[in-house]
């Protein structure tokens, strides 16, 4: 093509460095691209550079590290002297923004082993005095383990709920819920109860965002009325129906 313009417009053939110059000028487009397909199949160890840093990459003091900020050379700071809580006033002494209520907030205490100086976990033994065990609690406990726990765990408690069930035509393998009615889970505490509920245990993920304090004392106390139900009369699993 370019033959044929040179001999129609009679005109001298470009210099060599010239047609090279040009085919330089075309293929460099064509630079970026290829880095940009090789960045996107390999990897590498550096942190990808920041044009613009935002908040996904910036400068802090991470958790544990040192800072020549202050004295004692540590970059987390811990509370000063004399801090309370946001809110806590003379007109709530009693208020629970700190939680300071092992029993109520956690379902166990930490105690310090005398021989081998580790911290012990130490499960409370029935409910806090501030958890009134009554029929309405019941129900309200009732309807929190119907929400949360019956999908897995069943309605009644025995490790059979519509999760198990549909998991048992799509995957081999899968490991049945806990019964909840069995001897090792009657024998242990209320306390370990609602923690599990709380943090969660092996598998099971915890409901402490999903299930306030309130409700997961009220689940406890349905369950120990389920449980009782296996071997006693309504009467005494506390009336739910």
């Amino acid at each position: 093509m370019l033959k044929w313009i040179v001999e129609e417009l009679k005109l001298p053939a470009p210099p060599f460095w010239l047609i090279g110059a040009l085919l330089i000028l075309m293929c460099l487009p064509l630079i970026p691209l290829a880095l940009t397909a090789r960045a996107r199949v390999s990897t590498s160890p550096k942190t990808r550079p920041h044009t613009f840093l935002d908040m996904d990459k910036q400068t802090k003091y991470k958790a544990q590290a040192d800072s020549p900020i202050f004295a004692d050379g540590r970059a987390m700071r811990p509370p000063v002297p004399g801090t309370i809580a946001w809110g806590k006033s003379a007109a709530a002494p009693n208020s629970d923004l700190l939680a300071e209520d092992d029993h109520y907030f956690r379902g166990y205490r930490l105690e310090k082993n005398a021989t081998t100086g580790e911290m012990d976990t130490i499960y409370f033994e029935g409910f806090p005095d501030r958890v009134n065990v009554d029929h309405a609690l019941m129900k309200r406990g009732q309807r929190q383990f119907n929400i949360f726990c019956a999908p897995c765990h069943g309605l009644g408690g025995l490790g059979d709920g519509t999760v198990y069930q549909r998991s048992l035509t799509i995957q081999a393998g899968w490991v049945q819920p806990n019964n909840l009615t069995d001897p090792e889970r009657v024998s242990r505490p209320e306390g370990h109860l609602y923690n599990t509920i709380n943090n969660g245990i092996r598998n099971m993920s915890g409901y402490g965002n999903q299930v306030s304090v309130e409700d997961r004392w009220a689940v406890v106390a349905y369950l120990r009325a389920l449980q009782l139900s296996q071997d006693a009369p309504a009467s005494v699993a506390g009336g739910v129906e």
